[in-house]
């Protein structure tokens, strides 16, 4: 159902906010709130790169939709890994709904944690639309001489993985701390381009890349025998149960392949983290933002400007083609976002904290 989470499940039975902001907002201040106004969306990215390319697909559309129809305009502000742009969002710009933020799901992760340097909280923001991508674990059969998934646990202390920014792979991080698998990171790569062509030579012998390049790039090595799927990262809906990648529905997800090796679900801290991680990295691949404390009828105008959009025809056909299969996430679907944001274990953060401090030198604020 467009407008609600694309995958079945992976948020059942939605959850209200607290106060809703449209029962708040009177109907006649949203109808002119924006009216002879801009809006500028903030990317803290180059152009080019998936982020940017989501942000400026809203940006293109919103404007038609939103009460007043105002002018919307996408602005590259980038520096220090999206910090700067960031920053700015957070610090230097009004809160009055007329800037927001386009974020990724690693950079949500990033305010999630708190990641030193970075002033963003998702404490202080409302999602105004998002769109999820999964992300999928493929293994080198050459390198590691297995063609079968179930074979993994085998390799224990062999697993050479690639590392570029530690919390830019972090869902894919915490899947092996929750296999209990020992693994040697190899940092120096500068994307998961990179990584993928160190694996496709027999350097690496795993390597996850999001689920789009995974079917453009590594499908053709799965097809000539010199590597196999090993797993989707997946979702997980709200009773902790695994939840298949809409983009890949047939590979086997994560928890999935541990219950089919081990013989149970998987269970302790690491767990625990990647119920967290997996839904709000995938489920936020692109993310824009508005200030929690904007008025109200700047939040009622937005949601109904994203509520329009979603059903326009234009704005679907282009989606299509930029997402790649995964549909917008709107209306009650970002109400759980940032519901399950809320009622994430602190113990969990702390989790995840340590683990990237430890084992990446990764510092956090909080």
């Amino acid at each position: 159902m467009r407008g609600s989470l694309a995958f079945a499940g992976a948020f059942a039975g939605a959850l209200a906010l607290g106060v809703s902001l449209a029962g708040t907002a009177q109907a006649d201040d949203a109808d002119t709130y924006f009216q002879g106004e801009t809006i500028r969306i903030i990317i803290p990215f180059s152009a080019g790169g998936g982020t940017d390319t989501f942000g400026r697909l809203i940006a293109q559309h919103l404007g038609r939709h939103v009460p007043g129809n105002p002018t919307v305009i996408a602005e590259n502000v980038t520096g220090a890994g999206g910090l700067l742009g960031s920053n700015e969002f957070a610090e230097r710009v009004a809160k009055d709904g007329k800037t927001l933020l386009t974020a990724s799901g690693h950079l949500n992760l990033r305010a999630f944690l708190g990641l030193e340097g970075l002033r963003l909280r998702l404490d202080d923001l409302t999602p105004v639309v998002a769109a999820p991508m999964g992300h999928i674990t493929a293994l080198n059969t050459r390198a590691t001489g297995i063609s079968d998934p179930a074979e993994f646990m085998t390799l224990r202390g062999r697993v050479t993985k690639g590392i570029t920014d530690p919390v830019g792979l972090i869902e894919s991080i915490v899947t092996l701390e929750m296999f209990d698998i020992d693994y040697r990171p190899i940092p120096g790569y500068g994307g998961r381009g990179d990584t993928r062509i160190a694996f496709e030579r027999g350097e690496l012998m795993i390597t996850t890349q999001a689920t789009p390049a995974h079917n453009a790039r590594v499908e053709p090595l799965i097809e000539e025998g010199t590597a196999i799927a090993l797993y989707a990262i997946g979702f997980v809906d709200a009773d902790g149960n695994p939840v298949r990648d809409p983009g890949a529905p047939d590979i086997i997800t994560a928890p999935e392949l541990y219950q089919q090796i081990h013989g149970q679900m998987p269970s302790g801290p690491a767990w625990e983290a990647f119920k967290v991680v997996a839904n709000l990295v995938q489920n936020t691949r692109g993310t824009i933002w508005v200030h929690s404390e904007a008025p109200a009828a700047a939040h009622e105008a937005l949601r109904r400007g994203v509520d329009a959009m979603v059903q326009d025809p234009a704005f679907l056909a282009d989606a299509e083609a930029i997402l790649e299969g995964y549909e917008v996430i709107s209306g009650d679907g970002l109400d759980q976002i940032k519901a399950d944001l809320d009622a994430a274990p602190a113990d969990v953060v702390v989790w995840l904290q340590t683990m990237m401090t430890e084992n990446f030198g990764v510092q956090f604020e909080n």
